[in-house]
């Protein structure tokens, strides 16, 4: 009878951890469920958890997933919390024990507390330390978002470079998902950035790429206007401010942003009454910049001639941006000491853990050395126990053999034989361990060696990266400076040719989609470009003269040069060839002619050069940068 009690406790616990099991496994998979609905539908997966009893998640890893899933959840149904009680879980699990996408979205979402806390300093390092331990995730929709909202926290720090950078990079995320309206959008906000920090270049690209997009509706179209407007008023010109107004003139749907931005380029174009006409409409009862407001009023009072007004407003500008730059250093000093924080704290962390990889390193040669010392003592004890028995037994073989003198001497003569066979095996042996030894030196040697090399190929891969990086930077930078020059040119010279114009404004629409395709790594960009190169390189004579009114327009002295010296229109069109880099023999390919080297030797004599005297290509291309 008492054997059975053992037997039914063995049975009720076995019941009991079958029913935890199925409880446990029931909580994972509602769990589940409302992760896969999170993006999709959010208020259906809040639903789901706030249906689970937080008291029956067992471990740390359920009590994490269920914190992090309840926040998204929140976030996504707009319900803002400036609390961490929420939240706390996952970051005391995930930040230690989670993969990258966990520590990236409770970064995120800590980033998200802050940001609704008022906290912008802590908010922007929880994004830093998300995009640190992103390049691990493949969740690429919470990468963008994170890059979105440092974007957004730059934006309010005044950097309006990295305001850009980030939602650049955000805008390729979305574009490598398809998710074309937030690409259009983070290329709007970059294009914002662009224009606040006065960079031209990069904001004619952000709006050419903001161009490409099809099938926009009415509100996009609208924006898109507002963004226009705004490049226009920054880098264009009294005409394109007047095709943008007359088209934002027929819209009633216009915020007080654009109307700021409308009543300015009133103001620019000369119309300072309708441009203030514009401010006294804002004023009554909208919410408007102020401080762009009173940017704007300055310019319009002065041109109505209202000096007075014009200077009180400008000391109220004045007085708001001192308060505004005294803000923008505090968060600055502040961010530089929360960031000198971490990297003493990394540098500490990094002490450590060397103290703890020396203390096992010392402690593993310390268990060598003492193994190899006990090695050696129970060797010399077996030896001596060895050569005690050995005595013992040529004792015996004495006290037995006394009766012979001869047999004791062959006796002694063996035992001498047999420890000279022992010193031989020890003697081998001795010599069979230097050999070893010796093997595994060499051993270690050429894996050292084999290190080396290694090391050495690693290095020549990062340099050969580096230059690649450093001419491809280049390479951009001269696209850039050709792009601004061209358009300098036709700016500064009206009176052009027709021809020379059309001819330089395809060259800045190709290089314009050239740095649109390096700025996206996108090749579709560049395909517009090259086949322009086949389609005007290919008719030989037509490429030749519009090369030459291009250096025509851009170095009027370099041909002029040419024309002194009573070069014909054909031997001008071959000299510009040497101009833009090619060779002689490259110059003979191009043109196919067996006679080019007739036409180099009558352009010699032309201009006096001696044909052993210097290389005509040499010659051209220096004439061009003095002249």
């Amino acid at each position: 009878m008492r054997s059975i009690y053992p037997l039914l406790m063995l049975i009720l616990l076995l019941v009991a951890c079958g029913i935890a099991s199925c409880s446990n496994h029931k909580q994972q998979e509602v769990l589940n469920r409302a992760e896969s609905l999170i993006e999709s539908h959010p208020d259906s997966a809040l639903t789901i958890l706030e249906g689970i009893e937080k008291s029956e998640l067992d471990s740390k890893e359920e009590q994490a997933q269920y914190a992090l899933l309840m926040s998204m959840a929140l976030d996504k149904n707009y319900i803002d919390t400036t609390a961490f009680d929420v939240l706390q879980p996952a970051i005391d699990y995930y930040l230690k024990n989670g993969n990258a996408n966990d520590k990236l979205r409770t970064y995120y979402y800590q980033g998200r507390i802050f940001q609704n806390q008022g906290d912008r300093d802590n908010a922007l390092n929880s994004f830093i330390k998300g995009i640190d331990v992103s390049t691990e995730s493949n969740d690429s929709l919470c990468i963008a978002r994170t890059l979105v909202a440092q974007g957004g926290l730059y934006d309010g720090f005044y950097d309006f470079d990295s305001y850009t950078k980030c939602h650049l990079k955000a805008a390729k995320i979305y574009k490598n998902l398809s998710l074309s309206w937030n690409e259009f959008d983070c290329l709007l906000n970059a294009l914002n950035g662009a224009i606040a920090s006065g960079n031209k270049i990069q904001g004619d690209s952000i709006l050419y790429l903001c161009n490409e997009f099809k099938d926009l509706d009415t509100t996009h179209k609208l924006t898109l206007t507002r963004y226009k407007l705004l490049h226009a008023l920054k880098f264009g010109d009294i005409q394109k401010l007047r095709i943008l107004i007359e088209r934002l003139e027929d819209n009633s749907n216009l915020d007080t942003n654009i109307l700021l931005n409308l009543a300015l380029a009133y103001n620019k174009v000369g119309n300072a009454v309708k441009a203030k006409y514009l401010l006294d409409s804002i004023t009554n009862g909208y919410t408007y910049d102020t401080l762009k407001y009173l940017a704007i009023s300055v310019p319009i009072l002065e041109n109505m001639g209202n000096y007075k007004d014009a200077l009180a407003v400008y000391r109220e500008f004045s007085h708001t941006m001192d308060s505004i730059n005294t803000l923008r250093f505090d968060q600055k000093v502040q961010t530089v000491e929360d960031k000198h924080k971490l990297e003493l704290q990394a540098q500490q962390d990094a002490r450590e853990n060397a103290k703890i990889i020396w203390g096992c390193i010392v402690g593993i040669v310390f268990l060598i050395l003492l193994v190899l010392i006990l090695f050696l003592l129970f060797r010399s004890n077996k030896s001596q126990k060895d050569l005690a028995i050995e005595r013992a037994k040529t004792s015996e073989l004495e006290n037995k053999q006394l009766k012979s003198d001869n047999e004791m001497t062959l006796q002694k003569a063996k035992i001498t034989e047999f420890e000279n066979e022992k010193l031989k095996s020890e003697k081998d042996k001795a010599i069979q361990q230097t050999k070893i030894t010796k093997l595994e030196n060499e051993s270690l040697k050429s894996e050292r060696e084999k290190l080396i090399l290694e090391n050495k190929n690693l290095q020549l891969e990062r340099d050969k990266k580096a230059l690649e990086s450093e001419n491809l930077a280049h390479r951009v930078e001269i696209l850039e400076n050709e792009s601004m020059s061209l358009k300098e040119l036709i700016d500064s010279q009206e009176e052009l040719p027709l021809e020379v114009q059309q001819a330089i404004k395809v060259r800045i629409e190709m290089l314009n989609a050239l740095m649109a395709g390096y700025i996206t790594d996108n090749e579709k960009y560049e395909k517009p470009y090259e086949s322009w190169i086949k389609e005007l390189t290919d008719n030989t004579e037509e490429f030749m003269n519009s090369n030459r009114l291009a250096f025509q327009a851009s170095h009027p002295r370099f041909i002029h040069y040419f024309e002194e010296h009573n070069l014909t229109v054909s031997e001008i069109n071959y000299v510009c060839l040497y101009a833009i880099g090619l060779r002689g023999k490259e110059v003979g390919n191009y043109m196919k002619k067996r006679s080019h080297v007739n036409i180099s030797s009558g352009i010699r004599k032309k201009l006096g050069i001696d044909k052993h005297e210097t290389n005509i290509g040499i010659y051209v291309r220096k004439l061009l940068k003095e002249l």
